[in-house]
């Protein structure tokens, strides 16, 4: 069953009836929970660079060699932070529970029709679970492959995390949007000094107030009050760090015309909406974005979850 075609509809949204609230976080180690304890949570600190020009290529090569097929968490470790909090999430007037990437991808998906992305949906006890079990494609392309590890380089460099320390540090939120409830889950990079959240990410500095609304979704959905861009070149070298309010991001940059943060956040209401509505109680179903075709696709059966 297609959806509608997001490119040419509008989804205006009045940004007051959205809010994040952290409500949880726990730390993940070669994909398995390893803690759920505040005091015991494990995250990285970021202090000013004052470096100078940053060269993100160093050390691609054996990038390369050791995280190759890396696969997406899954929805488990979410719902263990719900078990072993007790989490009721009945009583919280909870509808769904997410990782972050898929309502990211959602929410992007008015900018980047061509992107291709599914996620199966679950519904138990009236929760419906979004949960996406594919695994990591490669970039095959030199300029691909090179462009994800200067991300993870950059995030290495600002924060002094060590090649081999491979714990995750996640927040959980509840996420309002209109009249749903949400859980979410998603990764978080460091704090700053203050004590703030942090989500650190590179662009190409031509084309920054264009990416920056896929990083402000990013980090709006997971509770982080600020952004950190390296701002680099085509060949991966930064020359510039940015570092942005979230709460500011929109009025700052979408009046340029490249994204809408109360569009985005319209779109995901109505997907939303559309799952509550067609997703039967005990079913598994599909729900994926048909690559250049831009068409959202339902598509269920009935399977016990």
């Amino acid at each position: 069953m297609d959806i509608w075609n997001p490119i040419k509809s509008k989804y205006i949204f009045d940004l007051s009836r959205s809010e994040v609230e952290v409500i949880g976080n726990y730390n993940l180690k070669q994909k398995n929970v390893i803690n759920i304890d505040e005091a015991q949570f494990q995250r990285y600190t970021y202090t000013p660079y004052e470096g100078g020009r940053i060269n993100l290529n160093v050390g691609f090569e054996e990038f390369i060699d050791t995280h190759e097929n890396e696969g997406h968490s899954s929805l488990e470790e979410l719902r263990t932070w719900i078990r072993e909090k007790a989490f009721n999430l009945e009583k919280e007037s909870i509808s769904f529970v997410s990782k972050r990437g898929i309502l990211r991808s959602i929410g992007y998906s008015l900018y980047k029709p061509n992107d291709d992305w599914s996620f199966k949906v679950c519904r138990k006890d009236n929760v419906l679970y979004l949960s996406d079990d594919r695994k990591d494609e490669v970039p095959t392309e030199e300029y691909l492959r090179k462009a994800s590890y200067w991300g993870i380089n950059f995030e290495r460099i600002i924060t002094g995390k060590a090649d081999e320390d491979d714990i995750l540090s996640y927040l959980v939120t509840k996420f309002q949007i209109g009249d749903f409830q949400c859980v979410v889950a998603g990764e978080t990079d460091c704090k700053d000094e203050d004590g703030n959240f942090m989500e650190i990410k590179t662009a190409n500095s031509r084309y920054y107030s264009e990416r920056i609304g896929r990083g402000w979704l990013q980090a709006y959905l997971c509770g982080n009050q600020k952004l950190l861009y390296g701002l680099r070149d085509n060949r991966g070298y930064v020359n510039e760090i940015k570092e942005e309010n979230v709460a500011m991001v929109p009025n700052k940059y979408q009046r340029q015309g490249y994204w809408s943060a109360s569009s985005m956040l319209g779109f995901i209401e109505s997907v939303l909406k559309y799952l509550q509505d067609n997703v039967p109680e005990g079913a598994t179903c599909s729900l994926r974005q048909n690559n250049g075709r831009y068409l959202l696709h339902l598509e269920c059966e009935n399977q016990v979850f």
